[in-house]
């Protein structure tokens, strides 16, 4: 309401609080017109107004002009006199009307035209901030489906380390998809070049352990079972997939910037908005009913027999790891 008003007046009835400054300052400051108004003056003697006007137009000097802290009575107490007569004094805001005058005469126009400027940028403000809530909608749906994506491949092929685990969380084509919700034409490379440098961030920050030790506690289940490693895998992968993507929605969203603290920053800020204990229960128990619970693993066998690495994947597999050791992730075709 107040930033509808073409002229503001602020009332008071003592001095200023914290609170009550702040917000006037962040309204002169978006260029609001104002009047600091001292009410029921007269409950205070003429040596007391005087001071708390004088205190007034200190605090607000560095953005207010002190003729536009003005004292009124608008409703006087009534007075008894020693006769018994109860006298109701006339309202005493005469001095507020005329600077309010004086105010239209030399601004009135001027102060029209910049009220309806700023109408006019507080809508552009409303518009951009509506398509960044769709876009953020829309992104978010993107990273809920790759979540799940990740989590079923890890729960059907479960890969037998960690630092793996790391990369599976951050898929090319989840970038690629995100980046065109803002308007970002990713190409292949771009998109991987991407990925891989979030996944190693992931990895290097000890994100990876964090999220398998949040998972493995919300489970309350033995590690050393397969079929609850498997669980712990692919649950853990959807949860580096969420953090992933919603670091790169982060990005995008700021005109592929990182900001001043880097993909870093970024990363650790989204791996604690997850810790909360609530989310992580939530969001295993989700887990559970869209990847591991469909899948009906039959622990007792899968304990007996372990599920091999097809054969074509092992040189690959060591391939990467032998240069994920050596920090040497380089980009190859045939990953």
């Amino acid at each position: 309401m107040a930033t509808d008003a073409n002229l503001l007046l602020f009332v008071l009835d003592n001095d200023l609080r914290q609170s009550e400054y702040q917000s006037l300052q962040a309204l002169v400051e978006i260029g609001k017109r104002s009047l600091i108004i001292l009410n029921k003056t007269d409950l205070y003697t003429e040596a007391d107004k005087n001071i708390i006007l004088a205190k007034l137009k200190d605090r607000v000097k560095p953005f207010l002009d002190g003729n536009d802290v003005i004292s009124i009575a608008a409703n006087p107490q009534s007075i008894r006199l020693e006769t018994g007569e109860i006298i109701q004094p006339k309202p005493d805001i005469m001095p507020l009307i005329r600077r309010i005058a004086i105010i239209l005469r030399s601004e009135g126009e001027e102060l029209i035209a910049d009220n309806i400027l700023l109408q006019s940028q507080r809508l552009g403000e409303e518009a951009r901030l509506l398509i960044d809530s769709q876009r953020k909608r829309e992104a978010e749906k993107i990273v809920e489906r790759f979540q799940w994506i990740g989590a079923g491949v890890i729960a059907v092929t479960p890969l037998p380390v960690i630092d793996l685990i790391a990369t599976a969380a951050v898929n090319t084509q989840m970038v690629i998809e995100i980046g065109k919700i803002y308007g970002c034409e990713l190409n292949a490379d771009r998109g991987r070049e991407l990925a891989l440098s979030l996944a190693k961030t992931l990895g290097s920050l000890g994100v990876v352990k964090g999220v398998i030790q949040l998972v493995s506690t919300a489970l309350q289940l033995n590690l050393a079972t397969l079929v609850v490693g498997r669980g712990i895998q692919a649950v853990s992968a959807a949860y580096l997939t969420r953090i992933a993507g919603k670091s790169f929605i982060e990005y995008f969203r700021h005109d592929q910037d990182w900001g001043d603290g880097g993909m870093t920053e970024v990363v650790q800020r989204q791996f604690q908005l997850t810790r909360r204990d609530e989310f992580v229960k939530q969001f295993v128990q989700d887990a559970f009913a869209k990847i591991i619970e469909p899948l009906n693993f039959n622990s007792t066998e899968l304990e007996e027999e372990e599920l091999p690495i097809e054969a074509d994947i092992k040189p690959l597999l060591k391939r990467y790891l032998d240069d994920w050791d050596e920090d040497n992730t380089v980009d190859r075709p045939d990953w």
